[in-house]
């Protein structure tokens, strides 16, 4: 699987390779923190990297706690979609 930070103007370009790479192979969990201007779709950055996504967790300005246990709450969702 894959959990990739979304957080910033624009999301890194490494990161968005690395979720490029991982499409349709593996799960990728985008999570953003960010609080920033949403466009009219909802999504706050590239649409390509958000249709992409397995799982999307949009938190803005969530406290880490919650952040962290969103994600594994999304991970634990994606392990027994697996099984």
């Amino acid at each position: 699987m894959l959990v990739a930070i979304m957080d910033g103007p624009d999301p890194d370009s490494g990161t968005a390779r690395e979720c490029g790479y991982a499409f349709g192979k593996k799960p990728i969990v985008l999570v953003r923190t960010d609080l920033r201007a949403q466009t009219g779709s909802g999504a706050s950055y590239n649409r390509i990297l958000t249709e992409s996504a397995t799982i999307r967790l949009d938190l803005p300005v969530a406290p880490m706690a919650r952040v962290i246990a969103e994600v594994f709450a999304a991970l634990e969702r994606l392990e027994e979609a697996r099984q």
